[in-house]
């Protein structure tokens, strides 16, 4: 399948796909229909090799309640459950999100978060559906990251920060134990080392760098709030918001080079969530509207190099999120991880809701209703939706 292909989840609940060619026009067809398995489907999530596809599956019947993750192979192969909810665990974890799925590097396993009955449990479940799920750890507010080997699992519980080295076998190690000033953490590119935040005097926060290999790290870069952070795809530089109470929204958007000791703020203003483009010489920023329920899609420009690219801080869409994109966004440093809304050629970025001036052609005419869009990155045209629907994402980009 093309690497500019949409995996969208359709306004009946279908798991659906969105083929783009060169020029931006869209192909759509089913791959899971709601009417005919009955059941509801939800969140796709892309392997890394970009052959298979785990989607959460609820029933549509209230009699058999049942919420199920499923793996939906591209090419040959059946559609298989990979884990399934307990009876006492068949609540979503976050609005329009029953799980919540992280492939491993190398795609032979995933990190589900699930709701296991007790609360929110990170599990680890083979990609071929064999054998049982591990429970790796449970509680909430839960947030994690892979190494990039795919031995390691580096989680933030509640008041904890704990590495899991899976290779080994040996027991959980403690980086941190104190009040939560920052959400999910991150690894390095090399995965010699991971970034985390400690908390400082008042609501103050202070980004550090851990070692894999000891107990040593260093400080970095002090925020008056709690942090938030994703890494650039490849070097080790930090886009970093400080969180307002609540956590949802953040200001102060600023790189961190750990490695030169560089910060260089690229916004004051408010950011819901922040996204790398493949190339890393981009960053993508949703930007709430004030006295509005609108959010505005911008771009800030790092390297411009010698192609032609958005001006800084150009503004792409203003548009209306679904719920599932809001819950997205609400949690975009985790999402960050193991989503994709920016095609690997770096060409497209999807969003879904309501966009301005761009609200019909669905089954209700120009009525209001949810879409799935794709808007060009340099800012050549205006979005384009692709269908009704409520969430989707693009494939990561292929292995260097």
């Amino acid at each position: 399948m093309s690497q500019n292909a949409l995996a969208l989840i359709s306004e009946d609940a279908s798991l659906q796909f969105a083929l783009l060619d060169d020029d931006g026009e869209v192909q759509v067809e089913t791959r899971l229909e709601m009417a005919r398995e009955q059941l509801l489907f939800m969140w796709p999530s892309w392997s890394p090799d970009g052959t298979q596809l785990a989607v959460s599956a609820s029933s549509k019947n209230p009699e058999t309640p049942r919420l199920d993750l499923w793996r939906v192979p591209l090419a040959e192969g059946e559609t298989q459950p990979l884990f399934r909810n307990p009876r006492d665990g068949l609540q979503q974890i976050a609005p329009g999100l029953s799980h919540y799925v992280h492939w491993a590097p190398g795609g032979r396993a995933l990190a589900v978060v699930a709701n296991v009955g007790s609360g929110l449990a990170i599990n680890l479940v083979a990609a071929s559906g064999q054998g049982d799920p591990r429970r790796l750890i449970d509680g909430a507010p839960i947030y994690f990251a892979w190494a990039p080997d795919g031995r390691a699992v580096l989680a933030h519980r509640n008041y904890e920060v704990i590495l899991f080295d899976l290779a080994q076998g040996g027991g959980p190690r403690q980086i941190l134990r104190g009040r939560p000033s920052f959400r999910a953490p991150a690894w390095s590119q090399a995965g010699d080392a991971f970034f985390f935040a400690t908390p400082r005097s008042g609501h103050s926060s202070m980004i550090m760098r851990g070692h894999r290999a000891n107990d040593e790290r260093e400080e970095l870069m002090e925020l008056p709030r709690p942090a938030a952070f994703v890494r650039a795809p490849n070097d080790d530089r930090l886009a970093v918001l400080a969180l307002r109470e609540g956590d949802r929204e953040g200001v102060d958007l600023t790189i961190l080079d750990p490695d030169r000791g560089e910060q260089r703020q690229l916004s004051t203003r408010t950011v819901n969530g922040v996204f790398w483009s493949p190339d890393g010489r981009a960053l993508y920023a949703f930007e709430p509207q004030p006295s509005s329920t609108m959010i505005a899609l911008t771009r800030y420009d790092l390297d411009p190099g010698d192609r032609p690219m958005a001006a800084p801080g150009e503004r792409l869409a203003r548009f209306q999120p679904s719920a599932e994109f809001a819950t997205m966004l609400t949690f975009f440093d985790q999402f960050a991880l193991s989503h994709r809304i920016i095609s690997p050629d770096g060409r497209w970025i999807t969003f879904a809701g309501l966009a301005l001036g761009n609200g019909g052609s669905g089954r209700r005419g120009f009525g209001p209703q949810n879409g799935c869009y794709i808007v060009p990155s340099d800012g050549s045209a205006p979005p384009q939706r692709v269908a009704a629907g409520s969430i989707a994402f693009f494939p990561p980009p292929p292995a260097p």
